[in-house]
């Protein structure tokens, strides 16, 4: 394997894993709208032989139950994720005790050495 083609995985799974669930939310909308547009071509078919006047109602019921259906399945699997959420670590908590970095940040030596780094 080329260092071009490792890169390029590494790269794409990368990428992947970030996205993992908007990118199982978008594949399972397009599997959701080629299984229904597969199986209104044989409704599609079958009306046309038989009831040719009813293809264009089956068609606009057909689109809108696909469209509600498919907004359903993206608002009902799990719509906090399209959201954007602060993050956990950023969020702070008063009520929380003062972890030892903390404690460690406070000291007296500590501080002073960080001013006269800063201040310089």
């Amino acid at each position: 394997m080329s260092l071009y083609r490792f890169a390029r995985t590494s790269a794409l799974l990368a990428f992947a894993g970030k996205y993992r669930l908007k990118i199982f939310y978008m594949l399972a909308a397009i599997a959701f709208a080629l299984v229904t547009a597969w199986l209104y071509t044989d409704v599609a078919a079958y009306l046309q032989v038989h009831f040719p006047q009813w293809a264009l109602l089956a068609l606009l019921v057909k689109t809108v139950a696909v469209y509600g259906a498919l907004f359903f399945l993206l608002w009902q699997v799990k719509p906090s994720e399209w959201r954007g959420r602060p993050e956990p670590e950023l969020q702070l908590d008063s009520t929380a005790p003062p972890s030892k970095l903390d404690e460690i940040a406070q000291k007296e030596t500590l501080s002073k050495r960080k001013d006269t780094i800063l201040h310089r």
